[in-house]
């Protein structure tokens, strides 16, 4: 039962995983912190600039939907299959990703003072890490279950 708690919450980590890629794929302007981040409007920012700030969103939003991709064919997997090795990759995977994402929202905070996402980020990083001690994969009722 452990592991179907853990396991649900990496899909719903996978579906936010896939928003955000939607979000910051489609985009055709930078969000509203980004904004707040330059101190300008979006259609102040000169044409090359804006070239390359999607161009960069595209590249984050692409992570996030390969990201959001793999969490859910791993957790399904891993209900399916009972993978212990899916049971890693799902929280070290979301970790990897995230921490990153963490320190840029963060020095986007720190730094300009504009409301960049750093919470909701430090906090999908917390769920992946409680998600991991639900689950427990390393206890000895979870080996040779491969």
């Amino acid at each position: 039962m452990r592991t179907k708690i853990a396991l649900a919450i990496y899909l719903i980590i996978g579906l936010i995983d896939l928003v955000l890629g939607v979000i910051y794929f489609t985009s055709d302007q930078f969000l509203s912190y980004h904004s707040q981040a330059v101190g300008t409007s979006w259609q102040e920012v000169d044409f090359g600039t804006q070239t390359l700030i999607l161009a960069l969103m595209r590249v984050a939003g692409g992570g996030w939907l390969a990201l959001g991709f793999l969490t859910i064919v791993f957790a399904l997997s891993a209900l399916i299959r009972s993978s212990n090795l899916a049971r890693w990759v799902l929280p070290t995977g979301t970790v990897i990703f995230y921490l990153p994402c963490f320190a840029a929202t963060w020095s986007v905070y720190q730094e300009t003072g504009a409301q960049s996402p750093w919470a909701p980020t430090l906090a999908l990083i917390g769920i992946a890490l409680v998600a991991l001690l639900i689950d427990a994969p390393w206890s000895s009722r979870n080996r040779g279950k491969e």
